[in-house]
């Protein structure tokens, strides 16, 4: 699950396009989400944010790796779906 966190974490500074915006929106400290995206990234062995005064952009290979957490977030919201689908099915009957 702490890897899911350092994603998601990874996953809303990219949107954002900034720590602090991104901190607000996780309710997690700035330098929380800062330490997280420096541990990720050391983990990887990769830079994935190019930081500059108006905050962050992915490196390339930032933006691949976007890609495939933007993709599984998807997925994980499709379970979602199907799991409430389901519930107010069995609630129904």
């Amino acid at each position: 699950m702490e890897d899911f966190n350092k994603y998601k974490i990874f996953y809303e500074v990219a949107k954002e396009g900034n720590i602090t915006r991104a901190s607000e929106k996780l309710f997690i400290s700035q330098p929380a989400v800062s330490q997280s995206i420096k541990k990720l990234e050391e983990e990887l062995e990769v830079s994935l944010f190019i930081r500059n005064k108006s905050g962050v952009t992915l490196t390339s290979i930032g933006q691949e790796i976007f890609t495939k957490v933007d993709g599984a977030i998807l997925s994980l919201k499709d379970i979602d779906k199907i799991i409430e689908e389901k519930n107010e099915l069995l609630s129904g009957e």
